[in-house]
Order: C-alpha cells, then structure tokens, then sequence
C-alpha cells in the first residue's frame, strides 16, 4: 500500500479496520495538524497497519470491553507533525524517541516496531473523582495487559499506551507522584499487584459471546454477552429472536451450545492461522480435522516451513486454530519451544475459537489465556 495521494485514497485508508470496534481514521487526527496544516498521513501505510492492529487487539480494545469507551487523543503522527511539536514545545517528544511509539511506520533505533496511543477512558475520571489514583489503573493494566510503556499526564486521567514488538514494560507519570511507577529493574515489578485495585471489573474482551449469531444461526438465535464497566461480571442477555424462532428470555449461551452438541460435528472444517505479521489468515479447504492438524497443508507442516505460502509475507506462523462446525471442542495448534520439530495441540471449547472468528482477530494474548486453560 502506497502513502495516499489523493483524498479517496486517504478515505480508502481511514476505512481500513483494525480491530473490532477501531478503524484507521480513528487514529490519524490531530490538532497540531489541524491547526497548522500539515498533512498527518504515514508514508508507510502497511506498517503503520500492521502494528496499529497489535495496539488494537491487544491493548485498546480488552481495556474498552472492560472499562467502556475510550477516547483517542493523540495516536499516530507523522514525523513532519511530531518533530513541528516538538520544535514548538507543543508536548511532543523528538521524533527519534518517537520512532515505534507515535510514529508508527518508522522502527526504533534497534529496527524493532511499534504504536503508541494516548487515550482517556472516562470509567478512570470518575474513579479519580471518587478518590481513587491513576496508580490503581496503572497496575491493573500492568498485570493484565502486554503494554509496553504507560505514561500517565495530569488531565482527565489521560495516559499514553503503547504496544512493541519488544515490550519494555514501563510505567511512568506526570501526574502526582511523578516519575517512575515501576520497570524491569524495580523490586515492584513482579508478582500480582491486585491489592491496588480490589473493586475493580475483571479482564474482559470485547463481545466474545456475539459468535451466537453464527454458531446457532436459525437455531437458538443471536445472543449478545457484554461487559457492565463497573460490575466485575458478564450478563447475557436474549437478542432479538430469529425469523420464525422462539428464543426463551435468559436462555444461556451454554444451552445454545448444547444444541450444536446435538448437531454433530459434520460440518466444514475451518482452519485459522495467525502470524507475526498476518494476524487472521482463513483456509477453509481441508476435509478433516486430521488434515488441518496434520496433512501436508495443515498446522504441523506450516510450522515446519512447508506449506506453500510467503512466510516473508505473513511472518513466522505463532498459533493455528482449528474446529469444525457443530463440535463443541477444537484446536489449537503451537511449536512446541523445546523441540524445533514438534508441535503442541491444545483442545480448546470451539465456542471461543468461533468468537475469534466472528471478530477476525485474536490476539496472542487471548489464545495464550485459552491454552493454559485446555480440555
């Protein structure tokens, strides 16, 4: 993808998807641009893309899922706009240390990538209103979240977020008490640090139960499972009944999966592999499951560099998730760290690999969560 020249082709851009609920445009305003001019547009889209997804999936959006919107401040900027912020003292850092932080498709001087956001999430204003610190979210995050760096200013609770190919996990604060909350080298830095945010909501992820309106699709009909800010807690709740369906109110997403349990498992075998660079890739072409674990094209031969695909392209395969429809259980599939040449398999409710693929992501994180819980 070549940087826009044109308004359509800046259009083209902003509707690019990076997440569930964030697109490109989200990311690309800024006053500085606004107000001066200048022209906020990577000169290279593809990777501003990529890493502005990894920030997506795997920061922004469980912490909306979890706490309510959030809102944008100042994401990506180009380097013409950051280093005239810079130059002018408008709050902006050189564009070098900027490079894989705010300046997305540029590298850090170590040739690692990354994307920064600065964002207010208004959930963390009431708190701060209510007596509570910008110290209790800073830990919440730090244990539950693979940010990078935080960095926490003094007005509505805003923070910058990072993610990084090379996290550096740090947190730091202009706000009181300013400096250094916590990094690697801190005796802080370890362990669970629940006791800083004890009434806070648990982790959850954006709408992992809406896979219903596919998996029961003329059957049980949509349900939508959300995350009430504040609650700690899922509610289910019935959507409105398919055509010609009587959905029972409160009917459970575990009855509804009960019902693709009688069904059987005969239908089409989905295969889902997500690289270091192509976070979704969908083959849809194996006859088994048995060839999309093991067949000459299926998992075990992708991560032995022996399916015909451009690994330069999608980057080194990290996970393969496999199911069929209307089984209950599926797969995933992972190298095994201790021996090059096999691979882990790992049984995994279906469920959640269909909740994946009705966002068309997951983040690495996410299926970690998923393996270290196996059937």
């Amino acid at each position: 993808m070549k940087k826009p020249s044109t308004v359509e082709q800046l259009e083209e851009l902003g509707r690019t998807r990076l997440s569930r609920n964030f697109f490109m445009r989200d990311f690309l305003y800024s006053e500085i641009a606004a107000w001066y001019g200048i022209r906020n547009i990577p000169d290279h889209p593809e990777v501003a893309i990529r890493v502005g997804r990894r920030l997506c999936v795997e920061l922004l959006e469980p912490l909306q899922a979890t706490f309510g919107r959030i809102a944008i401040r100042s994401a990506y900027r180009s380097p013409e706009v950051n280093e005239f912020g810079n130059r002018n003292r408008l709050n902006c850092a050189s564009n070098e240390a900027n490079r894989a932080a705010h300046i997305w498709d540029l590298p850090d001087a170590d040739g690692h990538h990354g994307a920064m956001a600065c964002v207010v999430v208004p959930w963390l204003c009431d708190h701060i209103a209510k007596g509570g610190h910008w110290r209790d979210f800073a830990w919440w995050i730090h244990d539950h979240l693979p940010y990078s760096k935080l960095c926490f200013f003094t007005k509505l609770g805003a923070f910058n977020i990072g993610w990084h190919e090379q996290p550096e996990r740090r947190i730091d604060s202009f706000a009181d008490p300013k400096g250094c909350l916590t990094s690697p080298s801190m005796a802080n830095h370890g362990g669970s640090h629940a006791d800083q945010y004890r009434s806070f909501p648990r982790l959850m992820q954006p709408d992992q139960s809406a896979v219903m309106s596919a998996a029961v699709a003329n059957g049980a009909g949509a349900m939508k499972e959300f995350s009430q800010p504040g609650a700690g807690r899922h509610q289910v709740l019935a959507a409105a009944p398919a055509q010609k369906k009587e959905t029972a109110p409160g009917r459970t997403f575990r009855s509804a999966l009960s019902q693709m349990d009688q069904a059987g498992s005969t239908g089409s075998v989905h295969y889902r592999a997500v690289h270091a660079r192509t976070l979704w890739r969908k083959v849809d072409r194996h006859g088994s499951i048995a060839a999309a674990l093991d067949g000459k094209d299926g998992a075990a031969a992708l991560f032995a560099h022996k399916v015909r695909i451009n690994y330069e392209t999608h980057g080194d395969p990290k996970f393969v998730l496999v199911w069929q429809e209307g089984a209950s259980t599926g797969w995933i599939v992972r190298p095994d760290p201790e021996r090059h040449d096999q691979v882990i398999k790992v049984k995994v409710p279906a469920s959640a690999l269909m909740a994946f693929e009705l966002r068309g992501f997951a983040s690495e994180s996410e299926i970690e969560a998923l393996c270290a819980k196996p059937l």
